[in-house]
């Protein structure tokens, strides 16, 4: 396989650490459906459904991430930038959507953000 067809098939699915494949673009549609939002009336119950979406990926994804990232030298920048901010996505998970329907579309937002750079990051750590 060359490296242009392994970027191709991390592009399409990502591997949980369960071995389930994740269709990165069924991720990526909820990630467009969150920045849809912005546009669109805010609506508690579609930003309800679509956290507990993005949540979910966030999850799946997460611990391959965190693998590939124990790999790296733990002294070096590119270990200490990557370990920090999947903490911030791990912590940004646990924060749940607040009592209104604007910190419920903040927290969608950013947890849209979240599941782009996983998606970005995770084709570079296979």
């Amino acid at each position: 396989m060359t490296t242009h067809q392994r970027v191709s098939a991390c592009e399409a699915t990502a591997t949980d650490l369960k071995g389930q494949d994740l269709d990165l673009n069924t991720v990526r549609y909820a990630i467009s459906r969150a920045r849809g939002q912005s546009s669109a009336p805010l609506n508690h119950e579609a930003l309800t459904e679509l956290e507990a979406e993005l949540c979910n990926y966030i999850d799946r994804l997460l611990p391959a991430a965190k693998e590939a990232v124990a790999k790296l030298w733990h002294g070096g920048t590119a270990w200490h930038q990557q370990i920090s901010r999947l903490d911030e996505i791990e912590h940004q998970v646990g924060q749940g959507l607040g009592a209104g329907v604007l910190s419920a579309h903040v927290q969608v937002q950013q947890l849209a953000k979240d599941c782009q750079w996983l998606i970005n990051h995770q084709g570079q750590q296979q």
